[in-house]
């Protein structure tokens, strides 16, 4: 996938992934003591197409990060979740049968009750994996430490524009990813609604703006305020 640029959610202004790091770091005021963590968030496999920029309060917890990123970009069926920061995995399965418990509990996983502020430093890199059979995989690195004005949750600050696929059939803008084929294939959806499969359950998925596209079940956020299916402004 091709590198994406990105818009600040504060000004509106696009830029590339880098030039966006500065950028909302300057709008991020250093404080003594800090109370606040900015977090520039990447797809592990796909880095410069799939990033966000957050801001997120040192005393909530991991669970509260997880549930952050679970709304905006991963979640589809309310799968494991974890945290690797050193030697340490922090982990979460909300519909975790006796026996998966059982199992993480033997591999001495952690509950995601720490603070953000406790187990995430400016120049670390954290990886974070949501599902452990078709796993998204997603790196985490503190950028500074910050004092935002009266914050209570995570905010985004900024993310990546959506990237464009054509269609295989005739090179329109992309709507769908047939799951039925390795690599998957994408299709506008004219001609997702002609192929012979398109009444199978999940066999055709929405093309959205997410690591986790085309992923098991996933369809994008539940929630129509956190999604952007935005072009970038030359594409648009």
């Amino acid at each position: 996938m091709q590198p994406m640029p990105g818009r600040c959610f504060h000004c509106g202004q696009p830029l590339a992934q880098e030039a966006m790091a500065e950028h909302v770091r300057a709008c991020c005021l250093a404080g003594s003591p800090a109370d606040a963590l900015l977090l520039h968030i990447r797809d592990a496999y796909f880095p410069q197409t799939f990033w966000i920029f957050a801001l997120a309060p040192a005393d909530l917890t991991l669970a509260a990060l997880d549930d952050f990123l679970r709304r905006l970009w991963v979640d589809c069926c309310g799968h494991y979740s974890q945290f690797a920061i050193g030697e340490t995995v922090y982990a979460r399965r909300p519909n975790g049968s006796l026996v998966e418990q059982i199992m993480d509990a033997q591999a001495h996983r952690q509950p995601m009750t720490p603070p953000l502020g406790e187990v995430l430093t400016p120049g670390q890199t954290v990886t974070y994996a949501y599902d452990d059979a078709w796993p998204t995989e997603l790196h985490i690195a503190p950028l500074a430490a910050c004092r935002p004005e009266d914050q209570a949750d995570i905010r985004l600050l900024a993310r990546n524009y959506k990237p464009t696929t054509a269609c295989r059939v005739c090179g329109q803008p992309a709507a769908w990813l047939y799951t039925n084929t390795w690599p998957l294939q994408p299709y506008c959806d004219a001609h997702a609604r002609e192929h012979p499969d398109w009444q199978q359950p999940d066999a055709f998925l929405p093309y959205v703006n997410s690591p986790r596209v085309g992923l098991c079940r996933y369809r994008g956020p539940q929630d129509p305020a956190l999604r952007f299916e935005v072009t970038p402004p030359e594409e648009a």
